[in-house]
């Protein structure tokens, strides 16, 4: 089976730019104008902002797919996939069959539109980080939905998270794909349903096209995995779970945001009839230690408790540069929100991990270089992203008015930037995946799980 998704995925067409906003939704547009038997389009509801959300279906199959792009802003491979897959639908009657297509190009259209700047290249880390923007989780349609779990309750989903919940409602969906991808490192995913049977597809398919499996610690510690990148698609239950061990005077202080995708199904619609859904995260930059499982001479604990220190470092001044800013940058924007509670959660989290690091068991066997690299320098470049968003509230300040105060203070966050960018280019060799890779392995892994699906 693998090798007739390989030939699938050299239909993907070249692409040198990510797509804007505007683009994706002419694109659902024309189709449903162009192909008015075959194909719909409605708004499924308004952003935050007010713009509107358009599903295109296609297809009149009896089973159900959703797909949804841009669940992150910073993640638009997905998008890039749905742009492709309308001419596909349209064309090809063979990938249509038994299914009933729902295709959300942009479910957060606010926020994917501050990350334009980058779209275009150059393909850099630092370009990149510098015209980043990535709502923190209290903004993320992904971790906004209704639920209640223990001591933990989320009563305020977004008007975008909104939206996707009448997209659930009306599609019924028995396969979701929430197209997210990650930044710097390899190929992983979550799968809210065992399928042993795919998950030899789900490595080869990223390896043939020489994209590394990302094989460091998880992106979460509460993550549980299934085979070498494969992990239980996220769940609030299992973050509050992992705090009440490690933090139990107050787990879900330290619970940022609400309830997943899949949280909210299952509290709907029950487990028996929760949909099989994926995600497939992918990186722009991607480097050959973050597959390197050779031992190095620090166990796991030293590792993380050497990354939690790198981390308080980092907080603390930025912390300062904050301070220094207060009361003259207005602190309630998007990028001054997202900034200011990736600090307070970035806080709140270090002491459940410091108890991790002493209490949980395998902590004191050696550290892989996969480890290392994730833990160290991986997670310093995902930081300075977040620190970033404060360089673009500064800039954006002093371009209304501009005061020698603010100057200073943004002298001094970009001295530190470059520092830290300096030491994870020293550290770690990366290279940039191109954009047709990247939506080729995002499509190979949908037809992977699809096929074993049937």
């Amino acid at each position: 089976m693998s090798d007739r998704i390989l030939a699938e995925l050299k239909r993907v067409p070249p692409y040198d730019r990510f797509l804007g906003v505007d683009e994706l939704v002419a694109a659902v547009r024309d189709a449903a104008t162009r192909h008015p038997r075959l194909a719909s389009l409605r708004d499924i509801g308004r952003s935050t902002d007010g713009e509107p959300i358009p599903m295109l279906t296609l297809g009149d199959g009896p089973r159900s797919a959703l797909l949804v792009g841009c669940p992150h802003p910073n993640e638009p491979i997905g998008a890039m996939l749905v742009r492709f897959l309308v001419g596909e639908l349209v064309e090809r009657p063979d990938l249509r069959g038994g299914w009933t297509w729902h295709l959300i190009p942009c479910i957060d259209p606010d926020g994917t539109r501050l990350n334009e700047g980058w779209f275009g290249g150059p393909f850099t880390l630092r370009n990149y980080a510098r015209h980043f923007y990535r709502p923190w989780s209290e903004e993320q349609v992904e971790w906004t939905f209704p639920f209640r779990y223990e001591q933990f309750a989320w009563t305020a989903p977004l008007p975008e998270t909104r939206a996707l919940m009448r997209a659930f409602e009306e599609t019924r969906p028995e396969f979701v794909y929430s197209l997210h991808n990650s930044g710097f490192g390899g190929v992983y995913y979550y799968l809210s349903k065992p399928l042993a049977a795919g998950y030899e597809a789900l490595h080869r398919i990223p390896r043939a096209l020489g994209l590394m499996l990302s094989l460091g610690k998880p992106e979460m510690p509460w993550a549980v995995e299934w085979a070498p990148a494969v992990y239980r698609y996220p769940s609030v239950r299992d973050a509050y779970d992992y705090h009440a061990r490690y933090a139990p005077d107050a787990p879900a202080a330290r619970i940022a945001g609400g309830g997943s995708s899949l949280d909210y199904l299952l509290s709907v619609r029950g487990p028996d009839r929760a949909p099989m859904m994926l995600i497939a995260e992918l990186p722009y930059f991607q480097s050959p230690e973050i597959s390197d499982r050779t031992p190095v001479a620090e166990s796991r604990r030293e590792v993380i408790l050497r990354g939690i220190q790198r981390t308080r470092a980092m907080l603390d001044a930025l912390s300062g540069i904050r301070a220094e800013v207060s009361g003259v940058v207005a602190p309630d924007t998007r990028l001054m929100r997202a900034f200011s509670s990736f600090i307070a959660h970035q806080v709140k989290a270090l002491d459940s991990k410091y108890r991790w690091a002493h209490e949980a068991d395998g902590m004191a066997q050696p550290a892989t270089a996969a480890e290392r690299a994730d833990e160290w320098y991986i997670g310093t470049f995902y930081r300075v992203l977040m620190a970033s968003m404060l360089g673009r509230a500064l800039a954006a300040t002093i371009a209304r008015q501009p005061s020698p105060a603010i100057a200073h203070a943004q002298a001094r966050l970009e001295g530190w930037l470059d520092t830290w960018l300096a030491d994870v280019e020293a550290h770690v060799r990366y290279e940039v995946t191109s954009i047709r890779t990247l939506v080729q392995a995002q499509y190979g892994a949908m037809l992977a799980v699809l096929g074993h699906m049937a």
